[in-house]
């Protein structure tokens, strides 16, 4: 008897359900104000900022890239100079390796310091705005998968 009352009750229940929440969706809607002339002037500044930002992240990437160029040439003098019986071939080589190492790191550094004091300031101006997750930077940020068969300095 039990279930019988179930396959009575059941098309009931879900039909006044359908209908509460079909009515309470109805109530929410609503028209949205049209933006004033000062949002857009915001909205359009706020894009011109996201593509300057766009253009210094590939301006430091390539510059990364330029400097990994670098790095490949001076380890391929090295690896070339160790093949070479001269007594302290490979000085000069190792030597040009460390010192454009270390002024690399510190070139890098710098970057990433001035990269998340930018980046700071151009997220805040979202948050002000309400709309932090429709840059075009946070998009498209993505983390860059290793290449395939790129190969790494011998040491």
């Amino acid at each position: 008897m039990n279930a019988n009352v179930f396959r009575f009750l059941a098309p009931g229940i879900l039909t006044s359900a359908a209908l509460v929440l079909a009515g309470s969706a109805g109530a929410q809607t609503s028209t949205l104000p049209a933006p004033s002339d000062a949002a857009v002037k915001q909205n359009v500044d706020m894009k011109a900022d996201c593509q300057t930002m766009i253009a210094k992240k590939q301006e430091m990437e390539d510059k990364m890239k330029a400097m990994d160029a670098t790095l490949d040439k001076l380890v391929a003098d090295m690896n070339a100079a160790a093949g070479s019986k001269a007594i302290g071939a490979m000085e000069k080589p190792m030597a040009a390796l460390l010192n454009e190492l270390i002024s690399q790191r510190k070139a890098s550094r710098a970057m990433a310091t001035e990269k998340e004091t930018a980046m700071m300031a151009h997220m805040m101006r979202h948050m002000n705005m309400k709309g932090a997750m429709e840059c075009p930077m946070m998009k498209a940020a993505s983390i860059p998968e290793p290449k395939v068969g790129e190969q790494q300095p011998k040491m």
